[in-house]
């Protein structure tokens, strides 16, 4: 019977093993928008989701339009309308791009990504709870988040497959050597930020990233994924800019600095690589928790109006504005702890907790694999001997 224990408890022991080696394919998964998809029923072409991601759009800046409290002259909200602005720009170059099949319909697309995650931290900085804005402010973001997973020239890469090139293979090099050029920026940031748990829950996420890239296997399907969290990434610093106190954001804007060498890098790749545009043409399955199509009736006059809103309306902030906007945020607990009212999907947050657990894991594998490995001796030896006696 002891001998009937002690083989159960080596297979309990090998299942757990190969659970832990599953969790950074679970994180890649989610990370690079896994084609094992529950449908809908619904399918989408790249043009389809575009005007999907425009009607989101206009949708979510007219219910904002119509909210008092969404005054885009109140300071804590300017920092909504302009990555608001950012993503109607961005979209206006993408459907360009795509008109005239041109490498400005993956500029635009990646830029409207970007702006997209940069909303939803600005978002909460108006500590609005307006359920249109922030519905139509999700299926906004699916529809990017498709254009940018499945019509995309990484998503062409990902599906000829193969090794990585020596080019692409010294590209991701570069990405995790500048990863770690910024977790050591971040970690000069963690004491300022201390006192502001919104901004440290934010450099907390940009760290956890930042970690998780620097520590990925060299993959087609790694790289790929980096590719599309660096979008997360760099929205997060774009974001948080407006969190900072005065006294120290001249440190903080090192981080921007750092987009900025980024993106010129990446554009200099996303040129030099060619893309058959009948893929475009192609659809695919939409994911029941990625719904994109919005529930209320928006004319083509309304999206064509509400985007020229966004698109021109002023939005810019004085310095003063910046202050007053950094310091309430400093005492405002809803900022910190806002969860009803986000723009996160739950999808989101599971990204998180996947990453959560998966950094648990390594950390526990680094530290303890000696110990793990003395566990199974103990098991074999307890074994042995109680199969002797």
């Amino acid at each position: 019977m002891k001998t009937l224990i002690s083989l159960s408890l080596c297979l309990s022991l090998s299942l757990f093993a190969v659970a832990r080696t599953v969790k950074p394919a679970q994180i890649l998964a989610v990370a690079a928008k896994s084609d094992q998809k529950k449908s809908a029923g619904e399918k989408a072409d790249g043009k389809t989701l575009l005007d999907d991601a425009n009607k989101a759009l206009a949708a979510m800046i007219k219910a904002a339009r119509a909210d008092n409290g969404l005054d885009p002259k109140t300071p804590k909200n300017k920092p909504f309308w302009q990555s608001t602005q950012l993503i109607a720009k961005n979209l206006k170059i993408a459907k360009t791009g795509l008109n005239a099949k041109s490498n400005d319909f993956f500029k635009g697309v990646t830029g409207a990504r970007q702006s997209e995650e940069q909303m939803k931290v600005d978002w909460e900085l108006t500590d609005s709870k307006n359920k249109e804005v922030i519905e139509n402010g999700k299926k906004l973001g699916h529809a990017i988040a498709l254009l940018r997973t499945d019509f995309s020239k990484e998503a062409a890469r990902k599906k000829k497959g193969g090794d990585l090139t020596a080019k692409e293979d010294a590209e991701f090099d570069k990405i995790k050597a500048q990863q770690k050029e910024l977790l050591a920026k971040i970690s000069k940031l963690d004491v300022d930020a201390k006192k502001d748990k919104a901004l440290e829950k934010g450099l907390r996420e940009m760290k956890k990233q930042a970690e998780h890239i620097v520590k990925e296997p060299v993959t087609l399907d790694t790289y790929i994924a980096t590719l599309y969290l660096l979008d997360v990434q760099i929205g997060l610093i774009r974001g948080y800019e407006y969190y900072v106190d005065k006294s120290w954001r001249g440190d903080y804007l090192v981080l921007v600095d750092w987009v900025h060498t980024y993106e010129t890098s990446y554009y200099e790749w996303e040129s030099s690589v060619s893309y058959d545009w009948a893929l475009v043409d192609t659809t695919i399955d939409i994911d029941h928790s990625e719904d994109v199509t919005v529930s209320e009736s928006v004319s083509e006059e309304e999206i064509n109006s509400e985007e020229a809103y966004a698109e021109h309306e002023s939005f810019d902030m004085s310095e003063a504005e910046e202050q007053e906007v950094a310091a309430e945020e400093d005492t405002d607990k809803e900022v910190a702890s806002a969860d009803d009212d986000s723009m996160e999907d739950a999808s989101d947050d599971e990204a998180e907790d996947l990453s959560d657990a998966d950094n648990g894991n390594d950390e526990g594998a680094d530290d303890n694999g000696g110990d793990d490995d003395g566990g199974g001796d103990d098991g074999g030896d307890d074994g042995g001997d109680d199969g002797g006696d």
